[in-house]
Formats: structure tokens, C-alpha cells, sequence
């Protein structure tokens, strides 16, 4: 008796447990037929590298590692004496172009006065000519009267030519005509050192280096002291706003993936906290495609092994500032794929910024923007197509 009824709860107790397991199995069964999942993902974002324009001994630094830095925040700060020195040399030059103009203003104005002089000694010398060989004809004057006159007249017309023939040199050095609606000092010698002062100051505006964007200061290798060369890499700035995932799915879990298909994020570093996300594109070659030494296939013995595709992930909210995500952290990501209506070869930031047929600059954005379903920026938080999350001023 007590056999039976053993046997006939054990029944009821395996009933239930299959009814009770019924919809969580659906569930996971329909989790494996409309995701695909991998944890081969990691944080990434655009990092820079902060370096000097110019060579010069750094004399002052205003961050540390890991500090936080608002855009357009002075970094540091190189010995600016140098470069103050060719500005001033720069300045001096700007003036003697100037005044070298002004020689050559001066050498038309003498030149023009010259032609007036040969003009009228011209006028007098043909007049003595004409007098002297009326009387020659006449027998009233010599011969030696007559020659000289006819002398004065021949050096007149040089005088002239040689005047005219100086007016037209002091002329082209101006570099065009004399009398055009031009500046007067719109000429190439004083244009060159104006360009050259410029130069000097974009130099001197160079010893101080501010922040990009806002983010946080890492791997800073300047000091007060150091002498910098150009392009040398003194510290980064990760923009803790524009993270994103890039996710290495397998080749074989990508026949449905599209562009804005809906995605989830979990991070090792917080467990059991989702970010949700989208698909912003998929990268058109695998890894191994692009790496220092891609492999050969045609060359040996040749194993195929499955290959994997980075996938963009955006965020399509700002992260939780109690739940901040670095660069380079371990995730897992699971896609959605049960509308398989996106395209494949597309952005969702390009989208965004695509206006007319031109693209917005959207390097410096705030926050990456939101898929067509989710947030849209409003005109109180948006400016150009760019999104800026709610409370944050715009820095433009």
C-alpha cells in the first residue's frame, strides 16, 4: 500500500516538474532559435592620443593619470619664449616688407617724375633742333650750332626711352599695376611675411595643448622638464561617452544578423546587469583579415577553421554613471534576429549623419546616436544631427 502511493506521488512530482519546466523550456528554446550570443567582445572606443605640434620643454602639466578632463581643458604647457622670440623676428619682417613696399611706391613716384623731365628736355631739344635748322638753311647759323642741337636731340630721345624703361621697372616690382583698386600693401613680399607671422603664432598658440573631448587622462608619460618632439604621444584621453563593443561573432552565427537588430550586453565586471544596445554595423572582413600577418591559404597544407567577424555594438542609452565601463573590458552579447528586415552593409551613425548628401563630422559627438526605434534627438538636445544626453551642455 505504502508502495503505491509512493509510486503515485512520485508521479505527481515528476507531472509537475515536467509542467513546471514547460514554459522555461520554451523560453530558452525560443532564446536559442531568435539570439545568437558570444562572450568574444570587449569595450572599445575611440582613444587620443594626445601629442605636441610643436618641439619645445614642457614647463607646466595640469593633469594626472586617470583624471577627469572637460573639452578644451588645458593639459599642459611647453615653454613658450622660443616661439614668442620668432614672433617677434616674424613681426620685424612683416614691417620691412612694408617698408620695402613703400621704397617701391616711392621708386615709381621718381620714375613717373623722371618721364616728366625726359618729356619735357624731349619738347626742348626737338624745338633747338627745329630753330637751329631753320637758320642752317638760312646760312644764318653754323654748322657747328646745327650738330650740337641735333646732338641735344638724339640724348633726349634716349633720356626718354631710358626714363620710360624705368618707370616700367619700378612698376613690376610692385608686382601688377600702379593705379588698380588694390591695397597697398596687397603685394607677394608683404603677403609672405604676413603668412610668416601667422605661422609663428599658430606656433606659439602650439605650447599649450588642451583636452579633445571630454574623457579620462591615462598613460601619461610627460613631465615638467621633458623635452617633447612632435608627435610624440604624452598621454590619452578614452571618451568614457562614445564606448561602444565590438563583438567577434562566428562566421556560421552571422546568417541573420542585421544592422538595428536589438542587442544586450552584460559586462564580467558587473554581473547580472544588462546594457542595452543595437547593432550599428558589421565589419566587412574578419579578423584574421586584417591582422599584421593574414593568414595564406593557398600556400601548403590547409585546415579550415571558422572565422570570426567584428560586429559594432552601440549603446542606445547613456551608461549608468554607478555602472561605468573602460576599455578593454570582458563582455558577453546576445542579438536579437527575429526581424531580419535591416540591411547588412550599412551604419546607423552614418544614417545619422548623412544630410543632403553630405555627412556630418560626428567625432566630437556626446553620446552615439540613437537606431530609428529607439530615442530620437530632440531640437532641445540636438544640434546638426548631433545627440547630446539630456543635462549635459552643449560644449559647442
Amino acid at each position: 500500500m505504502n508502495s503505491q502511493l509512493f509510486r503515485r506521488g512520485l508521479l505527481v512530482l515528476v507531472i509537475v516538474l515536467i509542467a513546471a519546466g514547460i514554459k522555461p523550456g520554451l523560453r530558452l528554446y525560443r532564446e536559442f532559435t531568435t539570439h545568437v550570443s558570444t562572450d568574444d567582445a570587449y569595450v572599445d572606443g575611440t582613444v587620443a592620443l594626445v601629442s605636441s605640434r610643436v618641439s619645445g620643454t614642457v614647463i607646466d602639466v595640469y593633469v594626472e593619470d586617470n583624471w577627469h578632463v572637460k573639452e578644451g581643458q588645458l593639459l599642459l604647457k611647453l615653454d613658450p619664449r622660443d616661439f614668442e622670440v620668432r614672433v617677434a623676428q616674424a613681426q620685424a619682417q612683416l614691417e620691412r616688407a612694408r617698408q620695402a613696399v613703400d621704397e617701391m611706391y616711392s621708386g615709381v613716384d621718381a620714375a613717373t617724375a623722371g618721364v616728366r623731365l625726359a618729356d619735357s628736355q624731349l619738347s626742348q631739344a626737338k624745338i633747338d633742333y627745329e630753330r637751329a635748322k631753320t637758320l642752317k638753311d638760312q646760312g644764318v647759323a653754323s654748322l657747328e650750332s646745327f650738330d650740337q642741337a641735333q646732338t641735344a636731340l638724339k640724348v633726349a630721345l634716349a633720356n626718354k626711352a631710358l626714363a620710360a624703361h624705368q618707370l616700367a621697372q619700378a612698376q613690376a616690382a610692385l608686382g601688377h599695376e600702379v593705379g588698380k583698386d588694390h591695397s597697398r600693401y596687397a603685394r607677394p613680399i608683404v603677403l609672405q611675411a604676413e603668412a610668416a607671422l601667422e605661422a609663428a603664432k599658430l606656433d606659439l598658440t602650439y605650447t599649450q595643448i588642451y583636452a579633445p573631448f571630454d574623457g579620462i587622462v591615462t598613460h601619461k608619460t610627460v613631465h615638467v622638464g621633458h623635452r617633447v618632439q612632435v608627435g610624440e604621444p604624452l598621454m590619452a584621453v578614452v571618451p568614457v561617452r562614445r564606448l561602444y563593443v565590438t563583438a567577434n561573432f562566428k562566421e556560421t552565427q552571422l546568417t541573420d544578423v542585421r544592422v538595428g537588430q536589438k542587442a544586450d550586453v552584460e559586462a564580467d565586471i558587473y554581473p547580472g546587469y544588462v546594457y542595452h544596445g543595437h547593432v550599428d554595423s558589421i565589419s566587412m572582413g574578419t579578423g584574421a583579415a586584417f591582422s599584421l600577418l593574414p593568414p595564406e591559404n593557398a600556400t601548403g597544407n590547409w585546415v579550415k577553421v571558422v572565422q570570426r567577424v567584428p560586429v559594432k555594438i552601440v549603446f542606445d542609452q547613456p551608461v549608468p554613471q554607478d555602472k561605468p565601463l573602460r576599455l578593454g573590458l570582458s563582455v558577453e552579447v546576445s542579438i536579437n534576429i527575429s526581424d531580419t528586415s535591416g540591411p547588412l552593409l550599412s551604419s546607423t551613425v552614418q544614417r545619422m549623419y548623412e544630410h543632403g548628401g553630405s555627412v556630418t563630422p560626428n567625432e566630437s559627438l556626446k553620446e552615439e546616436p540613437m537606431p530609428g526605434s529607439a530615442a530620437q534627438p530632440s531640437p532641445q538636445n540636438s544640434q546638426h544631427g548631433q545627440f547630446l544626453p539630456q543635462g549635459e551642455p552643449n560644449q559647442h
